[in-house]
């Protein structure tokens, strides 16, 4: 059964019906078409009539500059005026309802907060009910459940006393999944007062998709009343001729029914509703529902019909990709979460082979750009930059490998691991017999054991992985005289350093020099110039700050640096200051950009950052400060973190890690996985320095990372191996 985040795609469903005439409507015509201020009230309703129709057409923030044009209008009109004080409420909660839905959780807390402050005093009930149900959801994003399900009980009670069944039915439907399991007759009273008003109600869109919303609470434990709602809002639908709802009901409908194993009938309506949302021109609901379909014909073992229905539902959701970003991250919700099963679905259908058989390169070459889609969004959402991949609009030979350079790139799938080796020749497709859960569970035991310095706990954990994931590529690799990888990590392995994976022998940092990368079409490799003038940027912290410990082993760091580096400008201690480095960044092109600092990457972007004297530098800063150097032709070279941290286990920061050159606009970044004993640090960014005049990024790092292993004192793997070359290995 598919289990999609029902409640954003309806709301768009919604919003689509907001002034049918609004379809019409393309930026610039409706920005001219305000009416004349005669009256700023006026002007104002006007505006917050546009936005909801605007919204609905995906213009986000075209509604939030119209409702905050809109909400200046009210304020400056007369104060004892009563409409005023009403539509200001209305302002407000449609305000913070655009915030909500933006992302923007900060904005939409004050503006509904004070909406529902005004709409209480004003006697405004539709106003209060609406703004009371966007709480909920602000709440439930928020983990808190018991606060989020008050709000709706709240909203739903005020829309009972103002008649307003369509706004109850949301209500009652949010309300439902958060009810204590032992007040579920609760739940279920309030769900059946909604069905009661809903039969009452005028026919219309908005009535069914309430319906289809009752239906997907009700259908973990009463799915004849789900079938019969189901059924209710198609008959509707259909006569009406509505076939944007009939898609809806039609694909939820053969949702129950592959529930049931009835796979034949929810195949033919799953195809049904794709008609009828093709019909509609509504990619949102197409994307479903052909997802639903390549999903049953794959069971079916229709392959070629389910590849078909694959690719359907991928050019679909192309076109309706950032509305559903917006709304997934309003609900908390990951790409990789809810929309990435389609993506590593489509790709495990490409990939299956039979024995013995060797799939053409077309097939390869598809599976993994598939891959590198699914890459690409995932780092746009989880920076929350629409713009953070915008390289994949370049065009670049990701195929044209140097000799003796393979790119290994696992695709991790519920049974197994497909690791898709590029070579000069092509790309070899080598399967491994270890399923996700298996491999997140290693690569968790792994990383574990590698923070622990004082014993070698993390060696049969290393072993075991080897011969999980390398030991298999290995006869390839010594065929083709490999001695630089380029790993392009997928889920749990971006949180273990792959080059400190142990044959029993030697770790295989001795054999191969290791890059990372979050993905092949977001990385440009070019080696630095023969004979460039590197101009190095250093900054560190030495002292205690801001509850961090001292890093005492810096000024050796920054000390070596700067006489590596004749000219370089360090920034130590009160001197690497935002101020400071923010003028430092406009005045010079630099090459290198080094700080010595601490530094955390969280699951959550705003919460990661770099330390400085006088503050946080989140990603979206430091990607500011980067891409501040004037007259620059080139992004910057390399950035490197030696003092950084990621959580053991926790996928979403390792890709924020992973992601960061890309985000700061630097070719390459050196960070590490874990925070490093700072002497050993030094030592090895002293090292690394000096091998880029003489060869890759890639082999210098590993030559450092070698001189660190041959020392007695620095051979355990945490010294050496959090250390990783994110992005142009060249």
């Amino acid at each position: 059964m598919l289990r999609f985040g029902m409640k954003p795609a309806l709301r768009r469903a919604c919003a689509r019906c907001l002034l049918a005439a609004a379809a019409c409507i393309v930026p610039a015509q409706a920005q001219a078409q305000a009416p004349a201020p005669e009256d700023p009230l006026v002007e104002a309703r006007a505006l917050l009539e546009r936005a909801g129709a605007v919204q609905g057409l995906g213009f986000r923030q075209m509604a939030i500059e119209d409702l905050e044009r809109a909400a200046q209008l009210v304020a400056g009109s007369t104060a004892g005026r009563t409409d005023a004080r009403a539509l200001a409420a209305a302002i407000d909660g449609a305000l913070g309802q655009a915030y909500l839905r933006a992302g923007m959780t900060d904005k939409a807390r004050q503006k509904l907060e004070a909406a529902l402050v005004a709409a209480r005093a004003e006697r405004a009930l539709a106003v209060e009910a609406a703004v009371l149900n966007d709480l909920g959801h602000l709440h439930e994003a928020a983990g808190k459940r018991a606060e989020a399900l008050a709000a709706h009980r709240d909203s739903a009670r005020a829309a009972r006393e103002a008649r307003l069944p369509l706004v109850f039915a949301a209500a009652a439907t949010s309300a439902g999944p958060l009810w204590p399991a032992a007040d579920r007759a609760a739940a279920d009273a309030l769900l059946q007062e909604a069905e009661k008003l809903l039969a009452g109600a005028p026919d219309s869109r908005e009535a069914d998709f309430a319906r289809i919303r009752i239906s997907q609470v009700l259908q973990p434990t009463s799915l004849e009343r789900a079938h019969a709602l189901l059924r209710e809002a198609l008959r509707r639908s259909e006569a009406r001729g509505d076939a944007l709802a009939a898609s809806y009901a039609l694909g939820y409908l053969a949702d129950l029914y592959a529930g049931a194993g009835r796979d034949a009938e929810a195949l033919a309506l799953s195809r049904r509703a794709a008609y009828y949302a093709q019909q509609a021109s509504a990619d949102e609901s197409l994307y479903r529902w052909s997802w639903q379909s390549a999903r049953l014909l794959a069971k079916a073992g229709e392959r070629d019909a389910a590849l078909a229905a694959y690719r359907r539902a991928l050019t679909s959701l192309q076109a309706v990709r950032q509305d559903l970003i917006h709304d997934l991250r309003a609900g908390a919700k990951s790409w990789r979460g809810t929309v990435g099963p389609l993506y590593l679905e489509y790709a495990d259908q490409l990939l299956r082979r039979n024995a013995g058989e060797i799939l053409p390169q077309a097939r390869l070459v598809e599976a993994r750009n598939t891959i590198e889609q699914l890459k690409a969004v995932e780092l746009e959402d989880y920076f929350q930059d629409e713009c953070v991949a915008g390289q994949l609009a370049r065009t670049k030979d990701i195929d044209r490998l140097e000799a003796r350079t393979a790119v290994v790139y696992p695709v991790v799938l519920a049974d197994r691991v497909e690791m898709l080796v590029g070579l000069a020749d092509g790309i070899h497709q080598v399967t491994l017999a270890v399923n996700g859960a298996a491999l997140t569970e290693q690569t968790q035991g792994f990383r574990r054991m590698l923070e622990k310095r004082t014993t070698n706990q993390y060696l049969p954990f290393s072993r075991r992985l080897y011969t999980s994931l390398f030991a298999p590529l290995e006869p390839l690799l010594a065929k083709n005289a490999i001695d630089t990888v380029v790993f392009i990590p997928d889920g749990p392995l971006r949180g273990i350093p792959v080059a400190a994976l142990n044959d029993g022998k030697a770790f295989l940092i001795e054999r191969y020099a290791f890059a990372t990368a979050p993905g092949l079409t977001l990385v440009e490799p070019r080696p630095i110039a023969e004979g460039a003038q590197l101009q190095i940027l250093v900054n560190g912290i030495t002292e205690a700050v801001q509850n961090y410990p001292a890093l005492p082993f810096v000024e050796d760091e920054l000390a070596s640096l700067k006489e590596q580096f004749a000219g370089g400008v360090v920034l130590r201690d009160g001197d690497f200051k935002l101020s400071s480095l923010e003028k430092a960044m406009r005045g010079t092109p630099y090459t290198i950009v080094h700080i010595a600092s601490h530094g955390e990457f969280d699951s959550n972007p705003k919460k990661s950052f770099v330390l400085t004297y006088d503050g946080r530098l989140d990603m979206d800063g430091l990607e500011q400060m980067m891409r501040l150097a004037r007259f620059r032709e080139d992004p910057i070279e390399l950035l490197t973190l030696s003092a950084c941290r990621t959580a053991a286990g926790d996928e979403r920061a390792a890709l924020g890690l992973a992601g960061v050159a890309v985000k700061a606009g630097a070719r390459s970044a050196l960070a590490t996985l874990w925070y490093v004993n700072d002497q050993a640090s030094g030592m090895l960014i002293a090292d690394f320095y000096r091998g880029l005049a003489k060869t890759s990024k890639a082999k210098a790092l590993q030559q450092a990372q070698r001189e660190l292993l041959a020392d007695a004192r620095f051979r355990h793997p945490i010294y050496w191996a959090p250390f990783l070359l994110i992005g142009n290995w060249l």
